[in-house]
């Protein structure tokens, strides 16, 4: 068989794998993925080009404080969820998420009384009222981008991407439309943002609520089962996504302490650009763990295996496509958002970089979070972010903003070879 038969065979056998893998529903969840992608990116654009730097970088860390909280959820309530779900019968099933979802509220609204109790006293203590206003409203949409998020991963769970799509679009446009009105009335601020993000999360929670087969109470018993056997894995995914925040988190504050909130606006201008790959990886994250958690419970860990080496392969050449885009028309883009981000193409370049590390990463973590390895995954997570903030630190004080971004690339690249020595492992011991 010369090369061109192997290439056409391997082609067959791709399409195959993800036939089999409910292709279409994949390419559901991408598009609408893709839509949340567009809206993010609107959303930052325009505060890019119409809000003063440090309005966007304000709004830069307080939409970093809602994916601060929506990671912890992940870890303890969704992620386990998607894991252990395929291994119940139906009516487990049932008692185990409702109980969930009244189980969460118990451990993030207490969280979120503290965030709030802890900004009230920072703002009488400088005097600031504006501080006051900006925490209440961000806590309300924490609270609705948890609530959301939670319906969304059950969808994900009965691979209803249908659904998903249609609640993602009902967000998307609410969106659109406010960000429009804001740019209109030309009151496009950190805080008016955030109300509008909040607005796309309501309308999509609304819908999905009204969708959704599941019941959102249960017993005082059942909440503490449910939580309990969550807690067995999502006690190590807590700790690896506190290490994760600390490295995607610390760059941030790194930045702002040490180069200033304008360098940050920058760097995170440049990001913009390259986010809906970001975005696509979470979505595809998903889908991962809901087919690989079910092929798992069937015993079919080859063909499951197959699946995780064929969809980083798409991925990344969804990176390599999009990435070329964005280097071709970065000239265009930038003009968009004026003259003070002119200087932003070497950061562009090497956030292109960082997606294509952080691709192949963060697709393994998933694969090996199917396979329970969440204790292993915190070990290395420790690691992986102690490095980074470290390296973060000293590039960013020696060379400046690319340094904090070769920090990054470096933690992200360190984390990848570490995942798959462990992935590796992880299929020895399922033969």
């Amino acid at each position: 068989m010369n090369y061109m038969d192997y290439l056409r065979v391997s082609k067959i056998e791709i399409f195959k794998i993800l036939y089999k893998n409910d292709l279409p529903k994949i390419l559901t969840a991408i598009v609408s993925e893709g839509m949340l992608s567009v809206s993010n990116f609107a959303i930052g654009i325009l505060m890019a080009k119409y809000a003063a730097k440090t309005e966007y970088a304000m709004y830069v860390i307080m939409f970093s404080i809602i994916g601060f909280f929506g990671a912890y959820q992940n870890a303890i309530i969704n992620g386990p969820l998607m894991v252990l779900i395929n291994h119940k019968n139906e009516k487990e099933k049932k008692r185990y998420i409702s109980s969930l979802a009244v189980g969460k509220n118990y451990i993030f609204i207490p969280s979120l009384f503290l965030l709030a109790t802890t900004g009230v006293l920072y703002s009488a203590i400088t005097n600031s009222r504006f501080y006051i206003m900006e925490i209440l409203i961000l806590i309300i949409v924490v609270m609705i981008y948890l609530s959301k998020e939670f319906i969304r991963t059950l969808n994900f769970v009965i691979m209803d991407t249908y659904a998903i799509l249609k609640m993602d679009l009902f967000n998307v446009i609410i969106v659109l439309i406010g960000m429009s009105l804001l740019v209109y009335c030309d009151i496009v601020s950190n805080l008016t943002a955030i109300v509008v993000l909040g607005a796309g999360y309501l309308a999509a929670y609304f819908f999905a609520k009204r969708k959704s087969p599941y019941p959102s109470s249960q017993n005082n018993k059942s909440i503490k089962e449910s939580l309990k056997e969550n807690w067995n894995y999502g006690k190590w995914a807590l700790l690896g996504t506190t290490c994760s925040l600390a490295q995607d988190r610390g760059y941030i504050y790194i930045v702002s302490i040490l180069l200033g909130l304008a360098t940050l606006a920058d760097i995170s201008a440049a990001r913009l650009f390259l986010m809906p790959i970001g975005l696509l990886n979470l979505s595809c994250a998903k889908i991962v763990i809901s087919k690989g958690s079910k092929n798992l419970s069937l015993n079919k860990n080859n063909e499951f295996r197959k699946f995780v080496f064929y969809f980083i392969s798409i991925l990344l050449i969804i990176w390599l496509f999009y990435f070329l885009f964005i280097v071709l028309t970065s000239n265009l883009i930038i003009g968009f958002l004026g003259e003070k981000y002119i200087n932003t193409k070497d950061l562009i370049l090497l956030w292109g970089v960082f997606f294509f590390v952080y691709t192949i990463r963060f697709q393994l973590c998933t694969a090996l979070a199917v396979y329970k390895q969440f204790k292993e995954l915190a070990k290395i997570d420790i690691l992986v972010s102690t490095l980074t903030i470290t390296s973060c630190f000293l590039l960013a004080f020696t060379i400046g903003r690319s340094g904090a971004l070769l920090a990054l690339i470096l933690g992200e690249f360190v984390a990848m070879i570490l995942y798959l020595k462990l992935y590796f492992r992880s299929l020895l011991s399922q033969r």
